[in-house]
């Protein structure tokens, strides 16, 4: 054995009682636990930053479990947002245990270059993920923290990371399912913010990765970090009405454009060799679908309820509401039809309750898909969760949905993308 190498020594640590580990130079490959197999591989030299790397991985030794994979799997989770994770509950834990971990595991001129490639090409997931790795890792977090600081991506970045350990530490004594309960959490804000805007007539256009960064991130703050907040509540059951449709209606709403060789006004000279379609024809769209959440928060009356109606014909409206467990969701128009007055309210209690499900439904609507919401939402027992938030910003983004807080504005909205004929 060379006096100049440091070899950890697994066996003291290790709570699954293996009789004896393997221990690998790392060398070029990355230091790694191989927890299933008992074999460590991790630098041997003498350096602080090697030290650090060896603390880390036996951190995993004792206290992660052997196939963190399959749990990211059985959990619904990307394994490299449970692994991020799990390496801010590795470096945070040896911190409070009284280890040094100051050093980091690469130089503070590594770290900078890392840290400045990955920003230029603007890969938000993994600033993200690279941010959350990194907090307690000593220099690496600080240098990270240096870089990002003055981009608004790598602000956002650094703002997750913060409240990924605060969520993590929201208990005296993290274990291993706290890390899911954070990678959950996590997983739901980049799915949110990584989704494009939606894009709708008479609406301001989609934003970038880092303004749908920014949203998820202001709805992760208003829910909070304790470990009730960042927990998926699950949503009450969903009930559909379908009352009589007794009074017909006409009208469009919507706009759709269709390239032709025909036309007045050439506005797609760019066509010209492709196709030679360079015209437009804009056809009023029949169609298109409303859902207004009636839940005690919007504070609306049967009237607000009937401008909506009157604003959007031709289109499917539904209304729901919700109580303890459950909630309606109350379809008032569809087909040019509309029902009576005495089905215009709030469909069940005062509760929210069957968000998720109800966007769910309006997803699988024609377009263009409005969603009247104060953007409240609640699961069973009325409770709310940062995770259950961003699931409906969530929906809203992949299905095109655009959401609208206040009813006069929503009136407006429907009124600019089509109105009934005369």
């Amino acid at each position: 054995m060379n006096a100049s190498m440091a070899y950890p020594l697994p066996e003291v640590v290790d709570q699954k009682h293996r009789k004896r580990w393997l221990i690998e130079q790392s060398g070029n490959i990355s230091p790694r636990a191989e927890l299933s197999h008992g074999v460590l591989i991790v630098p041997l030299d003498q350096s602080d930053q090697s030290r650090f790397m060896r603390d880390h991985e036996l951190g995993h030794v004792h206290w992660s479990p052997k196939r963190p994979d399959q749990q990211a799997l059985k959990n619904k989770v990307s394994p490299d947002v449970l692994a991020a994770v799990e390496d801010m509950r590795i470096n945070t834990k040896l911190q409070e245990t009284g280890v040094d971990t100051s050093a980091g595991g690469w130089s503070k001129s590594v770290c900078t270059a890392l840290a400045r490639d990955v920003l230029r090409r603007k890969d938000a997931r993994l600033l993200v993920l690279m941010a959350v790795a990194a907090t307690g890792s000593g220099v690496m977090e600080a240098v990270f923290g240096e870089v990002l600081k003055d981009d608004p991506i790598g602000t956002s970045a650094l703002e997750i990371a913060r409240l990924a350990r605060n969520a993590m530490w929201s208990v005296p004594i993290p274990k291993f399912r706290d890390t899911v309960r954070v990678s959950k959490w996590l997983q739901a804000l980049l799915d949110t913010g990584m989704a494009p805007s939606p894009r709708l007539a008479g609406m301001s256009g989609a934003g970038d990765v880092g303004a749908g960064l920014a949203s998820a991130l202001k709805i992760a703050k208003e829910a909070g970090t304790s470990k009730r907040s960042v927990r998926r509540i699950p949503w009450g059951k969903l009930v559909f009405d379908h009352p009589p449709r007794n009074h017909r209606v006409a009208g469009y709403l919507g706009k759709r454009n269709r390239a032709t060789d025909e036309g007045s006004y050439p506005r797609q000279l760019h066509r010209l060799l492709i196709d030679g379609k360079i015209f437009r024809h804009t056809r009023r769209g029949k169609g298109g679908s409303v859902l207004i959440d009636a839940s005690g928060s919007m504070q609306l009356d049967n009237e607000a309820i009937q401008k909506i109606l009157n604003a959007a014909p031709g289109c499917v409206v539904a209304v729901y509401s919700g109580n303890t467990h459950d909630g309606i969701l109350r379809v008032l128009a569809q087909d040019g039809r509309q029902v009576d007055k005495q089905y215009i309210g709030a469909p069940a209690g005062g509760a929210n309750v069957v968000d998720g499900p109800a966007l769910q439904w309006l997803s699988k609507q024609a377009k263009p898909r409005i969603w009247v919401s104060d953007g409240q939402v609640t699961g069973v027992n009325d409770r709310m969760s940062a995770i259950n938030s961003l699931e409906c910003v969530g929906i809203t983004r992949r299905h095109q949905i655009a959401q609208e807080k206040d009813m006069s504005k929503a009136v407006k909205l429907l009124a600019r993308m089509g109105r009934p004929r005369g």
